[in-house]
C-alpha cells in the first residue's frame, strides 16, 4: 500500500483489500436515517431527553399507582407496592398464609 490512503480512495489497492473496503462503506451506511426518518428520530430523542429531565428534576416519589390497592378496615394500605405487582409483601404473605 504505498501512498495509499482509506481516506483517498481504493488507487492502489488489492482487489481484496478493495472488497473490504466496499464492504465497510456500505456497513457504515446500513442503519443510516435519512430524510423524514432522520428528522422524526431526531425529534423522538429530543422529546425522549426533555420527558427524562423532567423526571430526574422531581426525584424519586412513589407515585399513588405504586401504592398498595389493598383496603383494611376501609382503609387503604399506605404500604409500596412490590415490582409487578398490585399489592405490598404484607398483603401477599397474608393471602398465602393458610
Amino acid at each position: 500500500m504505498t501512498g495509499s490512503s482509506l481516506l483517498t480512495g481504493p488507487e492502489g489497492l488489492s482487489p481484496k483489500e478493495r472488497e473490504n473496503l466496499k464492504k465497510l462503506k456500505a456497513l457504515r451506511r446500513y442503519r443510516k436515517r435519512y430524510g423524514v426518518e432522520a428528522l422524526l428520530h431526531r425529534q423522538l430523542k429530543e422529546r425522549r431527553l426533555l420527558a427524562t429531565e423532567g423526571v430526574s428534576q422531581q426525584g424519586h416519589t412513589t407515585r399513588s399507582s405504586q401504592r398498595c390497592l389493598a383496603f383494611v378496615e376501609d382503609v387503604r394500605c399506605s404500604n409500596p407496592s412490590l415490582p409487578m405487582a398490585r399489592h405490598c409483601l404484607s398483603r401477599l404473605l397474608a393471602l398465602f398464609s393458610y
